[in-house]
């Protein structure tokens, strides 16, 4: 019997969800400040700790968060989330 290999695939794609025909994920990130603001929302960091830790506005930060849920039509922060880990933002470590 033909051991069936697909099912992981399949539900890695189910959370992730589909690339783009080229392979990358709805798009990618153009700067260092977008990334780190990124990784951090998805590590689970509040506007104002992301600001702190950064040494930038609130207002600042929620620009960033605004551009690239836009940028990128991701609608809250698990499909930011989810984007950070497609786009190898941060990494996800098996249990």
């Amino acid at each position: 019997m033909k051991k069936r290999t697909d099912g992981p695939k399949k539900l890695i794609m189910a959370i992730l969800g589909a690339p783009k025909p080229n392979g990358l994920p709805r798009g990618r990130v153009k700067t260092k400040r977008e990334a780190q603001v990124i990784r951090l929302i998805a590590l689970g960091d509040t506007n104002q700790k992301i600001a702190d830790r950064l040494g930038i506005s609130i207002k600042t930060v929620e620009k960033h968060r605004e551009n690239a849920m836009r940028k990128f039509k991701l609608r809250n922060t698990a499909d930011i989330t989810r984007f950070a880990v497609a786009s190898k933002i941060i990494e996800v470590k098996p249990l």
